[in-house]
């Protein structure tokens, strides 16, 4: 009876209630060992160290040559540390997703000790956008998130026009 009055008053602030992971996909739980950048991670669990991109969300790259891009991409891995360095997270396999991406990292959704789900709260606070390239099974969900961030000018959306990554190629 405790959890209504807390949906309710989550729902009438806009505010989604943090979520159990329900995908049905694979659960492993594991300890977050660094934060490359806001889409990227690396997680120690019992089979080893993974490097885990955070399934669909692109955040703007540290290397982006333009300097607003690149700061806010600073700005959106330093919350991403803040949210998860050092912690024990669940990693949830998507059913949409092939287990790995073609750098070898696993393709994940990131849930918190509390059930939020990090990926749609990136996208939902401007620290990232939604990776329309591929198909996901909260696709959705994130899209209404980057919607509400995209009206109130958050993060990502705040930066001037332009291509989501500008980086020089490798040599």
């Amino acid at each position: 009876m405790l959890a209504l009055p807390l949906v309710l008053a989550l729902w009438l602030a806009g505010l989604s209630a943090p979520r159990e992971p329900s995908l049905g996909g694979e659960l492993q739980k594991g300890r977050v060992s660094s934060v490359h950048d806001a889409d990227t991670i690396t997680v120690r669990l019992s089979s080893g160290v993974e490097k885990v991109r955070l399934v669909g969300i692109d955040s703007p790259e540290l290397d982006d040559e333009r300097p607003a891009y690149r700061t806010f991409g600073f700005a959106a891995r330093d919350y991403a540390r803040s949210r998860v360095d050092g912690a024990t997270v669940t990693l949830e396999q998507d059913s949409k997703q092939a287990d790995r991406d073609k750098f070898g990292r696993l393709l994940r959704y990131v849930i918190l000790g509390d059930g939020t789900n990090l990926n749609e709260e990136l996208v939902r606070k401007g620290y990232a956008k939604v990776y329309d390239r591929f198909s996901f099974d909260l696709k959705s969900d994130f899209k209404k998130a980057e919607a509400e961030a995209r009206r109130e000018s958050r993060g990502v959306w705040a930066l001037p026009p332009g291509p989501s990554r500008v980086v020089a190629p490798a040599p």
